[in-house]
């Protein structure tokens, strides 16, 4: 597996120059890197591979489109080692047009909760206005409350940036939400 696992934060960075398909490390705070992804371009569906690094040894995680049209589909986040399917995002088009919001499921397809755009008003002052200037935050509720795992997108014009932080003691599966964040990273947004 990966140390990506064991950080309670960091922040998964595209790569600036790339030619064809989009290319993501996993950072930690002092910028040590921890793994890679690569999403390819000209794709039907969506396969995206999770690796350890850059040489593509060791897959650890990959996440797989279940339908052509991702407004209405789903991604499968899958160990890679092992096969076993860890669970599936899901984007509703219409409740996610004014406030961005995707929906978790387990392995059995169960809602075991949501990740949603910060507030209203932000989200629609960056529908609306501004776009870029104010980068999106996301929390992710589960049934039980407690605290939230949050995503924040930061600030650059070139490059995405997305900080992670998780909750030392949170019960999601930490492999779900790399995956996830991964997803929110290079599909959600998308066309901007």
């Amino acid at each position: 597996m990966t140390g990506v696992l064991d950080l309670n934060q960091y922040m998964i960075r595209e790569k600036f120059w790339k030619i064809f398909g989009n290319k993501f490390w996993f950072e930690d705070v002092n910028e040590k890197r921890y793994g890679f992804c690569e999403q390819k371009r000209f794709k039907l569906k969506e396969d995206i591979r999770i690796y350890v690094d850059e040489s593509k040894s060791q897959e650890w995680l990959k996440i797989k489109q279940k339908q052509m049209v991702d407004a209405w589909g789903g991604y499968d986040i899958m160990d890679s080692e092992s096969g076993e399917h860890i669970g599936t995002v899901r984007r509703k088009f219409w409740a996610s047009v004014l406030r961005t919001r995707w929906h978790l499921l387990d392995a059995a397809g169960n809602e075991i909760g949501m990740l949603i755009e910060d507030s209203m008003g932000y989200a629609l002052a960056r529908r609306i206005l501004l776009g870029i200037l104010l980068p999106k935050k996301f929390h992710i509720e589960i049934g039980g409350g407690g605290e939230f795992v949050t995503m924040r997108q930061m600030f650059n014009p070139f490059i995405k940036k997305l900080v992670v932080n998780i909750p030392p003691s949170h019960p999601l599966d930490r492999r779900f939400i790399a995956g996830l964040a991964i997803v929110i990273a290079a599909i959600d947004g998308r066309g901007k």
